[in-house]
């Protein structure tokens, strides 16, 4: 049985402060998502491209924007792919974020 988990989809803007840095703002919406770990088959042919695929979400087409990162369970993580499917459900495939430095 499935049952849907709360994740956080995380939008980011971007600014220039007064000495010209570039500052990122988050916000972030919460939404339910059905959560799966990444298939066999598509952490293979992730790892293939460099990819290392941990988990599928999967929400309401209407309630994602676009956003790239998701927060689940205190853990930050890019969306590398998505899946427009005929439900109304869009599938967000996620990895472990890379921290920039």
């Amino acid at each position: 049985m499935n049952i849907a988990e709360k994740i956080s989809l995380v939008t980011k803007a971007y600014s220039i402060d007064s000495i010209g840095q570039r500052v990122e703002t988050r916000s972030f919406k919460e939404v339910f998502a059905l959560v799966e770990s990444a298939s066999q088959s598509e952490f293979f042919n992730g790892g293939q491209n460099g990819l290392r695929p941990e988990f599928k979400f999967t929400v309401l087409i209407n309630e994602y924007g676009g956003q790239d990162t998701v927060m689940y369970k205190s853990v930050e993580y890019d969306i590398y792919r998505t899946y427009r499917r005929t439900d109304g459900r869009i599938e967000l495939y996620a990895q472990r974020a890379v921290l920039h430095t």
